[in-house]
């Protein structure tokens, strides 16, 4: 048997299951659950299978010292009448004792239909473990085979999306450990800026598209969301959110002072959909409405406008803040 895993070495995640590998319904899941781990930490997460007591069930100290070393978990569980099978329940009893205290733990559930009640029981199982509990469970479902024309394209998104939260909280809840491969060489760091670069440039140019999201920024850099997001405000000092906002709000600036146009058409050419939600945001940055600023620009008052962002790390910075999964998706 593979020794357990080190905690020096990247971190590691252990998939706890009580389903068939072969499930029809798992076939465009576990791939992308393997890949997203893999590219991220590293190395494969590493599987075990429960079953009933003598046939599939590994023994109590193998289960204990994978959960030990690990750093986070996957709970692939089969959901069946409206609950989770008594395997993975089993399971579960012989991780109390703290070897799942302060990890996050994914639950993945599989079955007919989706079942919240079945979901539910498990968290509340997991919490009074001490265990963290990711958000937002993915669902699998349970078919015999896949219907016809069925595509990967949202079961591949949702389990990526699953794993890069489960990997984002392993991230958190290690901050004083190293990330995956150690401290980061000169190299990587070089490469990481260059990747943050390239970001930079997609943003400037698209900042003005309603469309921006930290993924499609993310995919320019080719990190995961929650990776780019601490990366991205390693490089520049600052947020994301924040990055893409000064750059509207200077652009507002600009068509207020030298153009007629409409409130509502500038609020569309700056990338904003809702003309409230512009004005919130220009206010906050000015400390004045759209309209008023204009007002007073043309009477000789312009007020003070925010700093322009600097990506190279060496300008005004806003004020540091903590990013959370799902904060600055679409500024």
């Amino acid at each position: 048997m593979t020794s357990p895993p080190s905690r020096s070495n990247p971190p590691t995640i252990l998939v706890v299951s009580d389903v068939p590998a072969g499930l029809p319904g798992l076939a465009h899941v576990l791939p992308t659950l393997h890949d997203t781990i893999s590219t991220a930490t590293g190395r494969p997460a590493h599987w075990i299978q429960v079953g009933p007591p003598g046939r599939h069930s590994p023994t109590d100290d193998t289960l204990s010292t994978w959960a030990h070393r690990a750093h986070g978990l996957v709970l692939l569980a089969g959901v069946r009448n409206d609950s989770s099978s008594g395997e993975v329940q089993l399971a579960l009893d012989r991780l109390a004792g703290g070897a799942v205290r302060r990890k996050p733990v994914g639950i993945v559930s599989v079955g007919v239909g989706q079942s919240t009640h079945a979901v539910d029981h498990l968290r509340v199982v997991l919490a009074a473990l001490g265990a963290v509990v990711v958000p937002k469970a993915l669902h699998v479902p349970a078919y015999e085979r896949p219907p016809s024309g069925l595509g990967p394209g949202r079961e591949h998104d949702g389990a990526r999306a699953f794993a890069d939260d489960l990997l984002w909280f392993v991230a958190r809840l290690r901050e004083d450990a190293p990330m995956p491969g150690g401290h980061p060489s000169k190299r990587d760091d070089r490469a990481a800026a260059l990747q943050v670069a390239a970001a930079v440039s997609y943003i400037t140019d698209n900042f003005a598209d309603n469309d921006l999201t930290l993924e499609s920024a993310a995919r320019v850099a080719q990190m995961s969301k929650y990776h780019f997001s601490r990366t991205f405000k390693k490089h520049t000092g600052g947020r994301f959110i924040d990055f893409v906002t000064a750059l509207r709000m200077e652009r507002a600036q600009a068509l207020l002072l030298k153009t007629d146009l409409a409130l509502s058409d500038i609020c569309m050419k700056v990338g904003y959909r809702d003309l409230s939600h512009f004005q919130r945001m220009f206010k906050a940055a000015y400390a004045v409405t759209p309209s008023v600023y204009r007002s007073a620009a043309l009477a000789g008052l312009t007020p003070a406008g925010p700093a322009r962002p600097d990506a190279r790390g060496d300008g005004p910075r806003p004020e540091p803040a903590l990013v959370s999964p799902g904060a600055g998706n679409r500024p």
